[in-house]
């Protein structure tokens, strides 16, 4: 709608930013079991702190929001800018927001649940082949870190073999190696044999 105006594409940035500094984690934690679940586990806001302090539903309630949030901040550039910069730019803001949210300190998760929503919004196919692949690592290896390192490394190569265009195909690498980027103190403790094993729900919430 806006396509031709800079105003469009800083407010496409800001938007996506901002929902992208919802935090799922902090925010069901908040009001489903009225604590910071930052205080808990790995004191990381993400799933899979979510998954070891409260269990399955709340997880599931984390990826949900996480994801959603991703989509909007997608669909909402894409309205301002149209489709082949809008992915870029609401996917970008959205995953950095959720790395350095504005309104948590500047102290989120790792990104994995928005990027697979990016992916979904690019080609569904691939977004169901990253999960494959991240499910395959986790029944393996009992890891959700190892399953998302692997998960963010098959991405660019599914969006070579599915033909994805090539600019949303350079910005899932540079994404994906971001992501595994953030991850680099799990695979210091797997190097060093220290990753635990992923539990469900190891403390009973309030």
């Amino acid at each position: 709608m806006f396509s031709d105006s800079v105003i469009a594409y800083i407010a496409a940035a800001i938007i996506a930013y901002l929902l992208g500094s919802i935090s799922g984690a902090i925010v069901s934690s908040k009001v489903g079991h009225h604590e910071d679940i930052r205080n808990y586990g790995s004191g990381n806001a993400g799933m899979t702190n979510a998954l070891r302090t409260y269990g399955i539903r709340h997880a599931a309630i984390v990826a949900a929001m996480d994801m959603l949030k991703t989509i909007l901040a997608i669909l909402i550039a894409k309205w301002l800018v149209g489709w082949y910069w809008g992915f870029v730019i609401g996917s970008l803001f959205a995953i950095t927001g959720h790395l350095f949210p504005a309104y948590y300190g500047f102290k989120g998760g790792k990104g994995v649940l928005c990027g697979l929503a990016s992916l979904l919004m690019v080609d569904w196919r691939i977004g169901v082949l990253v999960v494959l692949v991240f499910a395959v690592c986790v029944v393996l290896c009992k890891r959700v870190s190892v399953g998302s390192i692997f998960a963010c490394a098959s991405a660019p190569l599914w969006c070579l073999l599915l033909g994805v265009p090539a600019l949303h195909t350079v910005y899932v690498l540079l994404a994906a190696s971001w992501l595994i980027w953030c991850h680099r103190s799990n695979i210091k403790r797997l190097l060093r044999g220290e990753e635990p094993k992923t539990v469900i729900a190891k403390r009973k919430p309030r």
